[in-house]
């Protein structure tokens, strides 16, 4: 039950007379500068990644070798997802505990 700041009077609530009870919002806290830096890094790292690895198979594809950079390039696929998905638990228990 509220109470108006105008005339004093009672009034119900729907959710309340319904028998349900009111519940604070879960408010979504603004991630840090750097969380959102080292999710965009990991997700560039990964991306570049794949590219390298589609790469690797349309160049097999076609008939040629590739040349080693993009071997090693290619490891950036695992290392992008690695970085996103740490960033993104730690970014989690950190809201978990407050």
């Amino acid at each position: 039950m509220c109470k108006s700041a105008r005339s004093g009077t009672v009034v119900r609530v729907a959710h309340e007379s319904a028998g349900l009870q009111a519940r604070p919002a879960r408010r979504q806290e603004p991630s840090s500068r750097a969380e959102t830096i080292a999710l965009a890094v990991g997700m560039t790292l990964f991306i570049v990644g794949v590219i390298a690895l589609v790469a690797i198979f349309v160049i097999h594809a076609l008939g040629g070798g590739p040349i080693t950079a993009l071997y090693v390039v290619s490891l950036l696929c695992p290392l992008g997802l690695t970085v996103a998905v740490f960033t993104t638990i730690a970014n989690g228990s950190r809201r978990r505990r407050r």
